[in-house]
């Protein structure tokens, strides 16, 4: 019976120690992480550019949703131009004009023709305006009254025929 409750003192004690230092490491290292970031110099510098970029960040947004015009979807692939001997085809994405043909407007000059649309937008508090123009230098004269206009579901044709370079 003694030697068992040496045995049983002999694991408490150990198990005593090993509590102790466990809890001694864990303060050390949680205290040494505290105090290294307490005296870390550029800690407050850190934390205040972190701030000062997240005020920068909403800043910019704010200045996105006020001052900047939404983004306009046009792209070069708005008007589509294919040549077949002596007539030009304009091809008029319409669907950024509310599939309207009354919204694009075209002036012909000599040998230049000036394709402009023009649509307001309202979406909720949003009013936003898609507008664009592009001038087409042919190199020969357009027989203006040869040309036609048609809509063909969301596309606006312009038949445009040139005098022939014979």
């Amino acid at each position: 019976m003694l030697e068992e409750n040496k045995h049983t003192l002999k694991h408490a004690i150990i198990t005593f120690i090993a509590a102790l230092l466990g809890g001694f490491l864990a303060f050390y290292v949680v205290m040494d992480i505290t105090l290294a970031r307490m005296f870390d110099p550029m800690r407050g510098f850190k934390k205040a550019e972190k701030m000062i970029q997240k005020q920068a960040r909403e800043m910019q947004r704010m200045d996105n949703d006020i001052f900047m015009p939404a983004p306009m979807p046009l792209h070069h692939s708005l008007i589509n131009m294919v040549k077949e001997d002596n007539t030009y085809k304009f091809i008029v994405d319409l669907k950024q004009f509310n599939n309207n043909d009354k919204n694009i407007d075209v002036t012909i000059n000599g040998d230049t023709i000036n394709i402009k649309g023009v649509f307001d937008k309202s979406k909720g508090h949003k009013d936003t305006i898609v507008e664009f123009s592009q001038t087409f230098a042919l190199g020969s004269t357009i027989l203006k009254d040869k040309v036609t206009k048609e809509q063909k579901g969301d596309k606006y044709i312009i038949t445009v025929p040139v005098e022939s370079e014979d």
